[in-house]
């Protein structure tokens, strides 16, 4: 009797106990992806509750089920790989919330010498469950659809460049000046025209260059056209037409820009938009002493090295610039002095999309 008077007692303690804890109730999904394989944990931090599920990449249908049946509310953390956009396609519909894991980080983060599939799963979800995932960026579609336009075409371009220094090693080896604009037309002409001085098989070789040169050049051309017609849709239009009134950027620059930086309003100076470019020089100071080492490189290479064409394209072009490099190459050289352009450049832009405001030359005003 006693006891049943208690339990009535409480019961209403109970109840609200219950529904409390369920209120409480936030899974955390970590996924360790592989090119065959995922493992998920489904971890909650309120009750404790783990549990593992491992995948075929293959099994499209079995993935979709699995994430679809999550209990909610939920947060499913992807570790960041180079092929992970497939995975954050499928599942971005069909969770409540997506964020991209910065991989590196949570494994220093981790401080565990066990590395398995599940461990590294369970990482993920206990650093989202505690609030400490370090996460990355991760593109719109509209952006990863540019970037992956523009990194298509720059593949192209440096097929181009290897086919040019294949005809130059040629033309090296026969002690020829070769052609002065060295595209697959003006090879042409020139093989037409000197061949007879040319040994038969470097004649040969050359006529494979003239093939590959102008297959990649058509192709370039088409993705140009296809990156234009991106670049002036509405998503990108303001800001397309902002980055292209800076001294040596012209439609792949700008478009290139546009895919690697995504959204310039996450960056919240200009030094952060510089480290992320990995264009800021590495400091080491210790002790008293400081050290300037080289640029970091981290981030997207593409982005670095489109800012750098750009760069030199603009000390031709732009007086501002042109003495901004000649001061700094004065006293750490031409490369060094480049490189400080390429970084002014992407910082100008930042600002410029910040404050909605074209590139005015202080020489021209």
């Amino acid at each position: 009797m006693l006891l049943g008077c208690v339990t009535f007692f409480l019961a209403p303690y109970m109840e609200f106990h219950v529904m409390t804890t369920t209120l409480n109730h936030h899974w955390c999904v970590g996924i360790d992806l592989h090119k065959d394989t995922l493992t998920a944990c489904t971890y909650c931090a309120c009750c404790g509750e783990v549990a593992y599920r491992k995948i075929a990449c293959r099994c499209r249908n079995q993935i979709v089920d699995f994430f679809t049946a999550l209990p909610r509310p939920h947060t499913v953390a992807i570790e960041t790989v180079g092929f992970y956009r497939w995975l954050w396609e499928t599942l971005e519909p069909i969770v409540e919330r997506l964020v991209l894991a910065d991989a590196t980080q949570a494994r220093a983060l981790a401080g565990r010498r066990l590395k398995t599939d599940r461990e590294d799963a369970f990482n993920i979800a206990e650093l989202l469950a505690a609030n400490r995932l370090p996460t990355c960026y991760a593109p719109s579609g509209k952006v990863q659809l540019l970037r992956d336009l523009t990194r298509h075409r720059h593949g192209f371009s440096r097929q181009h460049a290897r086919v040019l220094c294949r005809v130059k090693s040629i033309m090296n080896a026969n002690n020829r000046p070769g052609p002065s604009r060295l595209q697959s037309d003006g090879l042409t002409r020139y093989i037409r025209a000197n061949g007879a001085k040319i040994p038969d098989r470097h004649v040969a070789m050359l006529w494979n260059c003239v093939d590959q040169l102008a297959l990649t050049e058509r192709q370039i051309d088409q993705a140009e056209r296809t990156i234009g017609e991106v670049v002036e849709q509405d998503t990108f239009a303001e800001t397309y037409a902002l980055l292209c009134t800076f001294p040596g950027v012209a439609m792949v620059t700008a478009a290139t820009v546009l895919a690697e930086v995504g959204d310039f309003s996450r960056f919240t100076d200009r030094k952060a938009i510089g480290r992320f470019a990995g264009l800021n020089p590495q400091v080491y100071a210790s002790g008293g002493k400081q050290r300037i080492g080289h640029i970091s490189k981290t981030g997207s290479p593409q982005l670095r090295w489109i800012l750098q064409q750009a760069a030199w394209t603009a000390m031709r072009t732009d007086d501002h610039v042109r003495r901004i490099f000649s001061r700094i190459a004065k006293r750490s050289g031409r490369k060094a002095a480049a490189v400080a352009v390429a970084r002014k450049l992407l910082t100008w832009m930042w600002a410029a999309v910040i404050h909605n405001e074209p590139y005015r030359s202080p020489t021209a005003a």
